[in-house]
């Protein structure tokens, strides 16, 4: 019993001076990651705090001039862990921490963040990361390489969730701001986004008392961001440089406003996407804008021709909607356009449909990674178009506005816009019997309205190979894209 009780008595001790001991660890780790933080020069920092048993480091007053000039007031992580990989490797985490270095945290904070580079300045007021973890990348250093360092951070990096306030973009050139209230994401993995909220984003000139333009919210689903990610840390991107397409299964962007529309009578109710997968690599996609509405104020010389415009068709505003939808289908080569109808009421509705065949590697490279010269290399071809106009006022509005300008009929110019349809000559174009009978339909829409439907359906699919058709002396276009005309009540 005696030796028993000695034996506790000696774990009690031991342990307490184990806990004991754990300040004057915690302090000298701190002083160890600061002193690395600055051995280079590159870098200051007002103070480093190291707790052990909630495995967390706060540093204070940091001050960066690896990439940019680079501050943060407070940079606390907790619920830290170290990759076994790393440990094996003989990398540990109380070597300091360096640009490139892995990184995981259960709980991450940033407070006071601001980044000054020649090409952006970027304030942060703080971002919240949970379940954060950066995998080791290779960082790149020198002047104007902050864009490739960030892309390389992203394309490492994979938080639950992330949430960012009150930051400011400004360019530096001119003075312009792009400001955001709160930024939302969630799952995000190496450049793919589960969700993603941004609210309150302005965009505004320098000094301006209010933004030009404002969007109260924006919601996006299943955003893939790793091609753009991919191209843009490579050093020596610059922009206007092919950052390639950026994907996303849904989106919502709801709130309009700012002097820019105002000014000109502009709003806009809502924009919203939807992407569905299907089997076979097929992707449906539609996109609809909705509640377009321009009625230029009075007082604004800019507006007032179009102002003027719309009361000669008899409007006080002009309302338009959009509803376009698309198909991709890898597997059998074709992208189309269903149907984009663009209607606005006592006007009509414009529809749109086309469909394009043997979209191959070359012309996805295009389309994918932006390098538009590999379309030259295609094979994709024109294989139908189809464009209807639905005349539901359009026609006689637009008359009307022709004859208040000119001081003539309304009756006057309809057959004058008719009769010069009917003996229009395109020059370098082949006058056929053909092309004369869809002049012919194109001056009966003038003349009566109703539905006109204009068709190519060439034989072959046009490809880029037969542009060069088109330079060659009075082409015959009506036989060569299959042209027709027809209109229907």
């Amino acid at each position: 019993m005696r030796k028993a009780l000695v034996a506790a008595l000696a774990v009690v001790v031991v342990a307490g001076a184990a806990v004991a001991a754990v300040p004057v660890i915690e302090r000298h780790a701190a002083q160890q990651i600061k002193a690395d933080m600055e051995r280079d020069g590159q870098a200051t920092v007002g103070s480093v705090e190291v707790g052990l048993f909630d495995r967390k480091i706060a540093v204070k007053d940091m001050h960066l001039k690896r990439a940019g000039d680079v501050s943060v007031g407070l940079w606390e992580a907790s619920g830290l862990a170290w990759p076994m990989s790393e440990l094996i490797a003989g990398r540990t985490p109380f070597s300091g921490l360096k640009l490139g270095d892995p990184f995981q945290a259960g709980h991450l904070e940033v407070r006071d963040l601001q980044v000054v580079d020649k090409n952006v300045q970027w304030t942060i007021a703080s971002v919240v990361a949970d379940d954060l973890r950066l995998d080791r990348y290779q960082p790149v250093l020198g002047e104007g390489q902050l864009t490739a360092l960030s892309m390389r951070i992203m394309k490492a990096m994979s938080v639950g969730r992330l949430e960012q306030t009150q930051s400011i973009v400004t360019d530096p050139a001119t003075g312009n701001r792009v400001s955001i209230a709160s930024m939302t994401i969630g799952g995000y993995d190496k450049g793919k986004v589960g969700s993603f909220e941004v609210k309150d984003l302005d965009v505004a000139p320098k000094d301006a008392s209010e933004p030009a333009f404002r969007m109260a919210e924006m919601k996006l689903t299943g955003l893939d961001l790793h091609r753009p990610i991919n191209a843009m840390s490579v050093a020596g991107w610059r922009p206007g440089m092919p950052i390639g397409r950026v994907e996303v299964d849904s989106a919502n962007l709801t709130g309009f406003s700012g002097e820019g529309l105002s000014r000109n009578g502009i709003s806009l109710g809502s924009i919203t996407q939807q992407t569905t997968h299907e089997a076979g690599d097929v992707k449906r996609t539609r996109l609809r804008v909705e509640g377009f509405v321009m009625a230029p104020p009075p007082g604004n010389a800019q507006a007032l021709k179009l102002r003027m415009a719309l009361q000669s068709m008899g409007l006080k505003e002009l309302r338009l909607e959009s509803d376009c939808s698309g198909t991709e289908d890898r597997a059998k080569q074709v992208v189309s356009i269903d149907r984009c109808v663009l209607s606005g009421p006592d006007l009509g509705e414009l529809t749109l449909a086309f469909r394009l065949v043997n979209a191959d590697k070359p012309f996805w490279a295009a389309v994918d990674d932006g390098n538009t010269f590999a379309i030259l290399g295609s094979k994709v071809g024109l294989a139908s178009a189809k464009v209807s106009l639905a005349d539901r006022g359009v026609l006689e509005r637009s008359l009307k506005a022709v004859a208040t300008t000119s001081g003539q009929l309304v009756v006057s110019v309809r057959n004058g816009f008719a009769q010069e349809v009917r003996r229009y000559q395109p020059p370098g174009i082949l006058i056929t019997d053909d092309l004369t009978k869809l002049l012919d339909t194109v001056a009966r829409f003038i003349e009566s309205g109703g539905t006109l439907t204009l068709e190519a359906k060439p034989e072959t699919p046009l490809g880029i190979d037969k542009l060069a058709y088109f330079r060659r002396p009075g082409p015959d276009l009506v036989n060569m894209l299959g042209l027709t005309a027809t209109l229907s009540r």
